[in-house]
């Protein structure tokens, strides 16, 4: 059976529009996280994303298997969760053993592997005027290229005493490089190992949690 090119096109964006639809809620979720911690950097990584995101819908609904394979590529430059996410999204719509499927399930692998591998280290303060204190923060972790998910206001739960706590015993050498980065900019935390998470399926591994105290953070130069 012949088909024409522009039938052809037709197919391939009709094939992949679910893709991009996919990318387009990926990326609002994305850049509504970005909002809620707003800040110079977020906002710049925020334009970064959109414009590569753009080009990746162009070339992923192409009729050219090179400009989609590129594409995959570009994959390789953005956040690893909407990386990893928009790869599995490719390799679930491409056919078996295609040379595209094969690419895209290499993008997710090693995506998922950084994600897996980055400390993840979730602040979190009593109140609102805390949580614009604790931006700092953010980028003092995030200079190391660890991940910041969030800044979560607890209330009364904050402990008296500032605490970054770990939950696996083999993770303490990364926990004090990460006290030792924020005692390095003048903040006062203490390192305080919580039991009963080693085997844990509920945390991910290099899941650390800080917990400020009440009125902190506060630099003490």
């Amino acid at each position: 059976m012949y088909i024409n090119m522009t039938d052809k096109k037709n197919l391939i964006e009709i094939f992949f529009m679910p893709i991009v639809v996919a990318a387009v809620g990926i990326l609002g979720t994305y850049l509504i996280t970005q909002q809620q911690e707003s800040n110079a950097l977020a906002m710049a990584d925020s334009d970064r994303q959109v414009k590569i995101l753009e080009i990746f819908a162009e070339k992923i609904t192409s009729d050219d298997s090179k400009q989609r394979l590129l594409a995959i590529k570009l994959l390789r430059v953005l956040d690893d969760e909407l990386a990893e996410k928009l790869a599995l999204a490719v390799a679930e719509a491409e056919p078996d053993k295609s040379v595209l499927k094969e690419a895209a399930t290499k993008v997710a692998d090693v995506a998922k592997a950084r994600i897996e591998l980055r400390p993840r280290i979730y602040v979190h303060v009593e109140g609102q005027s805390e949580k614009q204190a604790s931006l700092p923060i953010e980028q003092i972790l995030e200079k190391h290229e660890w991940i910041v998910p969030g800044i979560q206001m607890v209330g009364t739960k904050s402990p008296k005493s500032s605490q970054l706590r770990y939950f696996r015993k083999e993770e303490k050498s990364t926990a004090e490089k990460i006290r030792n980065s924020l005692i390095n900019e003048n903040y006062e935390i203490s390192l305080k190992y919580i039991s009963g998470y080693e085997k844990s399926e509920a945390l991910r591994p290099m899941h650390f949690e800080i917990w400020f105290a009440p009125g902190k953070p506060e630099n003490n130069p």
